[in-house]
């Protein structure tokens, strides 16, 4: 790895994540503590987020690969250092509405289907032959700087959402500063040919999900494991912490260093342990085991219990998505990849927005503690229609996973 290269590279990272770490905690409290929104509302708030995102990473990914993917991260931090600032200033002249708030959620899902395709692109580029330690540290990176801006949102009641907003700003703009000397060292071109004619490789990919029998129910089960935990985790974690433990920012914050954590806890476990021979098990025992977390978390009357369970939810959520993509990686043909990928992607992040308007109705109507055993439900549900299915029609499952 060119030393300096990686070295801006990591910094615009975390000027990215960091700011995000901010919004994770600071637009969900927005929403439910400061203007007292509904479930419902809270949950299309969360939508107009991950929306855009859906709708536009495969053009994200497409312009990324035609243009210098620097300038093109570069302009995406300045223009999302704008949504920001003119909702500070919304805030200081106590003009806030929730319409303001979609519009912040799908400005900001617009710039970030663009900088998450150039940044992972950029990666290869920049890390060499030592691209397996810079996921790696990338990874690193993303977590830590991600808990980062949770504390730091964590401190809304107490600092005002005016000021973080503007450090976010701060902090996103500086990225493109340090981003823009990279352009120097990517070295792709402009390339002629159409878009569309890149597009084809997205439907290429479909196709070869569509007509395997491996990865066409391990897509859908991805899609339905965005639509449940990402869907609930966005609308479930705040309405638990305003409605159930009466609490504010630093609650809503610690909610999500608590889900986060268990996401790393559960990464260095499977990294450091054999590979898992039937990956498909694994996946099945994480939903199950995580819907058990759900019913617990309901039942908890302490803050501290429901910490615990969280804790727990993040550490089952990892291990499906984990053997997921594991399975995905090995059934694909080498040739076509990154086009299967592409549809995995796509998958899991189109469930999480769905989720959330759909949590979010549920919610309004049996409120969040009922929905947590709906949710728990559905979970247990889905794992014995498969089991049902797998035992009158299916082949063994992949045997193996790089975990």
């Amino acid at each position: 790895m060119n030393h300096r290269a990686g070295y801006l590279y990591l910094a615009g990272l975390v000027s990215f994540v960091a700011p995000t770490g901010i919004q994770t905690v600071l637009f969900p409290w927005l929403v439910v503590v400061l203007l007292q929104e509904t479930p419902e509302r809270l949950g299309l708030a969360q939508m107009s987020l991950q929306a855009p995102i859906m709708f536009l990473i495969i053009a994200g990914g497409i312009l990324a690969d035609r243009f210098n993917r620097a300038h093109i991260l570069s302009i995406c931090h300045l223009l999302a250092a704008v949504p920001p600032l003119v909702l500070s200033v919304v805030i200081a002249r106590e003009g806030l509405s929730y319409g303001h708030l979609i519009a912040y959620g799908i400005s900001i899902g617009l710039l970030t289907a663009f900088v998450q395709p150039a940044r992972d692109g950029m990666l290869s580029e920049i890390a060499g032959t030592g691209l397996q330690r810079a996921v790696t540290l990338v990874m690193g990176l993303s977590f830590g700087g991600q808990l980062i801006g949770f504390v730091a949102g964590g401190l809304a009641d107490s600092v005002g959402p005016v000021f973080l907003l503007q450090l976010q700003a701060v902090i996103i703009a500086s990225g493109a500063f340090v981003l823009y000397p990279l352009s120097r060292v990517t070295e792709q071109k402009e390339k002629p040919h159409r878009l569309v004619a890149q597009d084809t490789g997205f439907w290429i990919g479909l196709r070869l999900v569509r007509e395997s029998f491996v990865m066409r129910p391990v897509t859908l089960f991805v899609f339905l494991m965005s639509f449940m935990y990402g869907g609930a985790y966005a609308v479930l974690v705040p309405l638990m912490a305003r409605d159930v433990f009466a609490g504010g920012a630093e609650e809503l914050a610690q909610c999500f260093i608590a889900f986060v954590l268990g996401t790393v806890t559960m990464t260095l476990i499977l990294v450091s342990r054999p590979e898992i021979k039937r990956p498909m098990n694994a996946m099945l025992h994480g939903l199950v085991v995580g819907g058990a977390c759900l019913v617990f978390g309901s039942l908890a009357s302490d803050l501290i219990w429901f910490l615990v369970a969280i804790f727990a939810w993040g550490m089952c959520g990892t291990i499906p998505m984990s053997m997921s993509r594991s399975i995905i990686q090995s059934a694909a043909p080498g040739d076509y990849r990154a086009r299967v990928l592409a549809v995995y992607s796509l998958a899991n992040l189109g469930g999480m927005p769905l989720g959330a308007a759909y949590w979010g109705f549920i919610a309004g109507y049996w409120g969040p503690q009922e929905t947590m055993w709906i949710v728990a439900g559905t979970m247990a549900s889905i794992v014995l229609l498969y089991r049902g299915l797998r035992a009158r029609q299916g082949p063994p499952e992949l045997q193996s996973s790089t975990g």
